[in-house]
């Protein structure tokens, strides 16, 4: 069976698993709304690209052929499994990685970790394939690495993610992920202006000021989507310094409440398939 096979094979699958997601039918046939869309996407244009750029340190390569100015978070080491990794040559704050995966990372501050239970983490992780679990089938062929990136800052990070749209950044969110108790978001267009789009958090009390490098988030967010019908192009910005996170093809898995249904008919209007 070929990849183009294999995929479609899968159609039955992401159907059933979007309606116990979500409640609601996806519609492949005729997508209309932006989760349907994403939801066609992970059937019909899952290309070895996309599982280049979901690798998260070949994306890297991607990005600086893209971009003159290196804006990628440096790596300490990447390394085949858990055990082949030096600790004792490791700074004494880093963030250890999956690259296959979403939500696979742990901070460690001061050198202070349960070595066991970082490897028993890491082993499980290293099994998982992340295609399976949402079927984002370009995540099915990645080389499954662990790698290390020093911690660049102790403060929670905001994100700055770019919904780019055939090659067009068209909103962004500052997302407040790092708040556990109390995430926020709020979305903003590309003149800066705050939107009454709510997904899965609320707005923040007062909203967040613009990031120093809005401008330059644009035009790199332009540049790095001009190879897809839609990726969200996420980055930090660092005392001044400007830092790509990562790229993201499938948001939320697809599995999106908008508070306003309307708002999912809008996404979807902009992403012509």
């Amino acid at each position: 069976m070929n990849w183009i096979d294999f995929c479609k094979s899968k159609i039955s699958e992401v159907k059933k698993l979007h309606k116990q997601k979500t409640g609601v039918d996806c519609n492949l046939e005729n997508p209309q709304t932006f989760t349907d869309k994403l939801e066609w996407l992970k059937i019909y244009d899952s290309t070895f690209l996309k599982t280049y750029c979901a690798d998260k340190i070949t994306m890297r390569d991607y990005v600086k052929s893209k971009i003159t100015e290196d804006i990628t978070v440096p790596i300490i080491g990447v390394y085949n499994k858990f055990d082949d990794i030096d600790f004792s040559k490791l700074p004494k704050d880093f963030i250890i990685k999956t690259n296959h995966a979403s939500h696979t990372n742990i901070i460690v501050k001061n050198s202070q970790f349960n070595k066991n239970e970082l490897k028993k983490k890491f082993d499980f992780w290293m099994t998982c394939d992340y295609s399976l679990y949402a079927y984002e089938m370009y995540y099915k062929n990645i080389p499954r690495k662990i790698y290390i990136e020093p911690l660049l800052s102790n403060e929670c990070l905001k994100d700055y993610k770019f919904f780019c749209f055939n090659g067009e950044p068209k909103i962004m969110y500052i997302g407040d992920d790092g708040n556990y108790q109390n995430p926020t978001s709020d979305f903003f267009d590309m003149n800066f202006n705050h939107l009454d789009i709510i997904m899965r958090d609320p707005n923040s009390v007062i909203p967040p000021s613009k990031p120093l490098n809005f401008e330059k988030m644009k035009q790199y967010a332009k540049i790095l989507s001009q190879d897809f019908k839609f990726v969200r192009v996420d980055f930090y910005e660092i005392n001044g310094k400007l830092y790509i996170g990562e790229l993201t093809f499938i948001p939320s898995a697809a599995y999106i409440h908008f508070k306003n249904p309307q708002h999912n008919l809008m996404l979807g209007e902009w992403l012509k398939l």
